[in-house]
Order: structure tokens, then C-alpha cells, then sequence
């Protein structure tokens, strides 16, 4: 019959159990011992010690109360007796119930033959028939001797107890020894077993598991080219064999995943090649390891450029940073407006650079920048911001004269008007202004898209664009019975900013407020200062407030809220956040339907451009 691993294991695995099984009945035996002996003293001595202690410390209080007595305190002394007598009585109960050496029980008896007497003479003493001199000498006569022949035979069994727990306690100690000498030999004997058929267990299995083991760690390291010859047919053989077959499979198929990545690298590199957009990518110490054809028109060959590092390749600190960048922090950098922009060759182009992580171990590997080329789109911008800059400037001349006229027309330099001549005038001067001021804000934006009218930069309270800004609106507030409440401005640096350009976006999002608040309602402005030592203006309204879906999009040109107040062309906060940016500033719109919606931009202070 054929012997298997498990059959040998588990039998030099059950003789080590009963090795250990030996051991701890040896000393399980020792324990049981030496708990009869604790528990014997527990039993016999401990009580009468206890109880021997209690009637002694019973009758010195008995004493006392005599003693109490003679000295007049006689309420006291019969209180102490009454306790201390119950006390004594039920020590000699609990002593005579557990007498366990020789010669205890005539100790006993005789506290029991003595006390009777010793009770009856206290009981006279505390009846009160003697006088003082009587009491005194009955008690140094009689009761003083029977309470030290009581208190000495108390003591007797006291002694007896104690000196048999002290015998208890050597004989413990003996036979916590021999316990020990006894688990000791046990011990030293099975562990010697142990090892001598451990040894030979091990060394029967041990032989071909470790070739088993360096040929599994030449797999590890690529070598699938391996195979074991073990001519045993119990465990060892059968792990020996499918070994062999995992080998071969594994090497089967480490062929088919080559030819599967040489395909997928090849057909990775043809996307990257015959991509439109410049791609460049590099690893996490920023060095390129591909340049595709587009971007190969720009930076040079790929193999010239591969382990370079990027800033000497691409020589564009823009481009530079934003790869450093999304290594680094692992985020993809993707600015927006002008900040997303380069330019390259001649051509303009929009810088997207995004981290790559290995997805098993998500380890950093470095970061792929794609330029997309935004040559044509930025020239149609540039038509479009010109275009609408010249025919803003050049209808300004005319609006101006038909204003002009309808001016002269109402007040009658062409003859007084009827009552329906006046109110198509009316009508026609309120589209004329809202026209004159559509183009205002056309040239305005127009300016500020292009930089020719920068942001003149002085030093101006935060209050004093508070207070301005109020001064502007407050009569159209009143107007409209809409309540205007200015929050107290806290101590904080002033700006450095354009005046006029800060405040015509404060003005703007209060008319804004106003307009698009009922009737009672409440619009709140203020300003702050934030952590990061930005100044923060803030318009908040009780108006009917914007949906989701439209507060990314309101700050865009010619955009306006279906069903808001009509009274403006959409240009309002385009100019707003245009001047928001130009300023280094960021503006920014919270709104609930049926509640209101607060409008917020920040301007750097004084103390936030030093630490620029």
C-alpha cells in the first residue's frame, strides 16, 4: 500500500501531540495537588483564623464596654456589650462548626465553659446594683482575670490554626517542587523525541521540496523553461508533475501575450503617430519618451529627443510647467482662456497635460501634454471682437443724433406733441438709451478682451466702493420699494485696483438684484476678507433666482434667463467677469429657485499682491 505525505505527516504530527499530551498531564497533575492543598487550608485553617481573630477583637470590645461603664458612660457601654456579645457568639458558632486539628475542640469547649460565667458577671455589672467603689473592685477582681483567661484561649486556637497553615504552606511548596522536577523530565524527555522525529520528518520531505522551490523561483524570474524530476508517487510527486504542466502552459503563454503587446504597442504607436495634434509624452522624472510626427514638426525628431529632458526639448515654459505640473500633483492641467494658450511655430494652440498612473499599483509614470491647434478659431475671435468693437464705434455717432433728437422732440423745439405723439417718442427714447448702452458695454468688453484699456491700478478702501456702490442704486431701490441693507464692512487692507472698473461690477450685480427683486423684498451687499487675504464682494437677493441649467452659462455674451426681467442685452456680467479677471479676481454665482441668488467676486488686496 502506498504511503502517502498526508498519512506520514499526520502520524509524526499525532506522536508530537502525545508528547505534548504527556507534558500537560504532568502538570495538570502537579496543579490538581497543590490546589488540594490550598484548598484544604481554605478549608480547615483559614475560617478558625478568621473566626478565632473575631471572637478575641469581640471580647476586647466587651471590656472596653465595661471599662465604659465604670467610667459612667453606661449607654454606651450596654450599646458596645449587646453588639460585641452577638458578635463573639457568632464566631464560637462559626468555630465550633469547623474544628480540624488535634486538640482545637478542648480549646473550644473550654471558651465555651468560660464565657457563660464571663457573660453572667458583665450581665450584673450593667444591671447598675454596685456602687462605683463595688463595680471597681468586682471588675479588677473577677471580670478582668475571666476576660484574659478567655482572650489567651482565643488566642490558643489562633496559634494552632496558624501553625498548621504554615505546615500546609511547606508541604505546598514540596509538592510544587516535585511538580516541577516531575514536568521538567517530561518535558526534557518529549522535547528530545520531538526533535529526533522532527528531524527525520523533515528530512524525508524537505530533499525534493527544495529543488521543488528553486525551480518555482527560476519561473519567477522568466525561466519557463523548467522541469522537475521527483520519482516519488505520494503528494510531493503529484505537486511535482503539475508543476511540470503549469511550466509549460506558462510558457505557452508568455508567447501569446508577446505577440498580443507587439501588436497593441504597434497599433498604440500608429494612433500616436498619425494623430493631428502634437502629443508629447514623458516619464515621472520628465523626460520625453515620445514625440509623435505632428510633434516632430515642432520639436525635432523622437529619436533625438527621447530621454531627454522635456524643458531642453520643447523649450516653451508654458508647455514646461504644465507637464511638471501634472506630475507632481497628479492632476490634469487644463487652464482656461489665455492661460490655456501657446504659441508654437507661428500657430496658436490650446495645452492639455494629463497624468498617466499605473492602474494595478497606481504609481505616477509620468504625465501626456496634447496641443490642440486653435490657429483659425483665435483669428475668428479676433474677427469677431473687431468687428463688433467698429460697428459699435461707428452706430455710436448715429444713436447719439436720434437721441439728440428725440430729446428736442420732447421738449418741443418742433412744435408740442399730442398725447400719442409723446408716448411713441417716449418709447422711442428708452430703446435709443438702452441701444447707446448695449454699445458702451460692446466697446468696453471689446477693450478689455484686447488689453488696450487695462485695469490703473491705485490704492482704494474697500469701504469707499461700498459706500459709492449705494449711493448709485439706493434711489432705484427705493423706487422699486425693494430694501437695500449695506453689511458692515470689518477692518480690512484696501485694494489695489482700478476705482471706477471695481465698482461698475459692484454697480452691476446691485441693479441686477434690484431689477429681478419683487416688490418688499431684500437685497444684502457687503464685503470681506478671506483666508487667503482676497477682498470678497458679495450681492445677495430675495429674488426669484436662476434655474441650475443657466448658472454656468449667464456670465457668457448675449446671455439672459428665460423669463427674467427684461432691461439689458446679456452683456452686463461678460464685462463684469472680464473686469474680474483682469484684475486677478475670480466671480462666481449661487442660486434657488423661489429664494434668490447671490452674486460673489474677489479682488486682490494689498497685502495679497505683496506675497505675490
Amino acid at each position: 500500500m502506498r504511503r502517502s505525505l498526508r498519512t506520514e505527516l499526520l502520524f509524526s504530527h499525532l506522536v508530537l501531540v502525545a508528547l505534548m499530551l504527556m507534558v500537560l498531564l504532568a502538570s495538570v497533575g502537579g496543579f490538581f495537588r497543590l490546589g488540594g492543598y490550598v484548598d484544604r487550608i481554605l478549608r480547615d485553617n483559614y475560617k478558625s483564623v478568621v473566626a478565632a481573630q473575631a471572637m478575641k477583637d469581640a471580647l476586647e470590645r466587651q471590656d472596653s464596654a465595661a471599662t465604659f461603664h465604670l467610667a459612667g458612660q453606661r449607654d454606651k457601654a450596654r450599646a458596645q456589650y449587646a453588639m460585641n456579645r452577638a458578635r463573639f457568639e457568632k464566631a464560637l458558632a462559626e468555630e465550633s462548626g469547623n474544628v480540624t486539628e488535634p486538640g482545637e475542640q478542648e480549646l473550644v469547649d473550654e471558651i465555651r465553659v468560660r464565657y457563660a460565667p464571663y457573660r453572667k458577671h458583665l450581665d450584673q455589672l450593667f444591671r447598675g446594683e454596685m456602687d462605683n467603689n463595688a463595680a471597681r473592685g468586682f471588675y479588677f477582681r473577677t471580670l478582668e482575670n475571666d476576660f484574659l483567661r478567655l482572650k489567651e484561649t482565643a488566642q490558643g486556637i489562633l496559634d494552632l490554626n496558624q501553625r498548621a497553615i504554615v505546615a500546609a504552606d511547606k508541604e505546598a511548596r514540596a509538592e510544587a517542587n516535585r511538580s516541577a522536577i516531575l514536568t521538567a523530565v517530561v518535558a526534557v524527555g518529549a522535547g528530545l523525541l520531538a526533535v529526533v522525529l522532527t528531524y527525520r520528518t523533515v528530512n524525508s520531505l524537505m530533499t525534493p521540496i527544495v529543488s521543488l522551490t528553486r525551480q518555482a523561483e527560476e519561473v519567477g524570474v522568466g525561466h519557463l523553461n523548467q522541469h522537475i524530476d521527483v520519482r516519488r508517487e505520494d503528494e510531493i510527486g503529484l505537486l511535482a508533475g503539475a508543476f511540470n504542466e503549469m511550466a509549460e502552459r506558462l510558457n505557452d503563454a508568455r508567447r501569446r501575450e508577446e505577440d498580443r503587446l507587439r501588436v497593441a504597442e504597434r497599433m498604440s504607436d500608429a494612433a500616436l503617430s498619425y494623430l493631428y495634434d502634437p502629443v508629447i509624452v514623458s516619464d515621472a522624472a520628465g523626460r520625453v519618451v515620445h514625440l509623435n510626427r505632428a510633434a516632430e514638426g515642432l520639436f525635432g525628431p523622437d529619436s533625438a529627443a527621447k530621454g531627454r529632458d522635456v524643458g531642453l526639448v520643447v523649450r516653451n515654459k508654458r508647455l514646461y510647467d504644465a507637464l511638471l505640473r501634472a506630475i507632481g500633483t497628479q492632476e490634469t492641467s487644463a487652464d482656461e482662456g489665455d492661460a490655456a494658450l501657446t504659441t508654437l511655430g507661428g500657430r496658436t494652440y490650446r495645452l492639455r497635460a494629463t497624468p498617466m498612473r499605473d492602474g494595478a499599483e497606481n504609481k505616477p509614470l509620468g504625465a501626456v501634454a496634447v496641443l490642440e491647434d486653435v490657429t483659425h478659431q483665435e483669428e475668428v475671435n479676433r474677427l469677431k471682437t473687431e468687428f463688433i468693437g467698429v460697428a459699435s464705434h461707428e452706430l455710436r455717432t448715429p444713436v447719439t443724433s436720434m437721441l439728440l433728437g428725440v430729446e428736442l422732440l420732447t421738449e418741443g423745439a418742433a412744435g408740442e406733441l399730442s398725447p400719442a405723439q409723446q408716448e411713441v417718442v417716449f418709447a422711442l427714447r428708452s430703446d435709443l438709451e438702452r441701444l447707446q448702452a448695449m454699445m458702451h458695454d460692446l466697446l468696453d468688453m471689446t477693450r478689455l478682451q484686447a488689453g488696450t484699456t487695462p485695469p490703473r491700478l491705485e490704492i482704494v478702501p474697500v469701504a469707499e466702493i461700498v459706500q459709492s456702490a449705494r449711493q448709485s442704486v439706493e434711489r432705484q431701490a427705493a423706487a422699486k420699494g425693494v430694501l437695500l441693507q449695506t453689511v458692515a464692512t470689518p477692518r480690512m487692507p484696501p485694494l489695489r485696483a482700478d476705482r471706477g472698473q471695481v465698482g461698475r461690477v459692484l454697480v452691476n450685480l446691485l441693479n441686477n438684484a434690484i431689477r429681478h427683486t419683487e416688490s418688499g423684498g431684500t437685497v444684502r451687499y457687503g464685503a470681506e476678507v478671506g483666508d487667503d487675504d482676497m477682498a470678497r464682494f458679495f450681492v445677495a437677493d430675495t429674488g426669484t433666482g436662476i434655474a441650475p441649467e443657466y448658472l454656468e452659462t449667464i456670465f457668457e455674451r448675449f446671455v439672459q434667463v428665460p423669463g427674467a426681467t427684461k432691461g439689458g442685452a446679456g452683456l452686463g456680467l461678460s464685462v463684469a467677469q472680464s473686469i474680474v479677471r483682469a484684475h486677478g479676481g475670480e466671480i462666481r454665482a449661487e442660486s434657488k429657485v423661489g429664494t434668490g441668488s447671490t452674486f460673489s467676486f474677489t479682488i486682490p488686496t494689498i497685502v495679497s499682491r505683496e506675497k505675490e
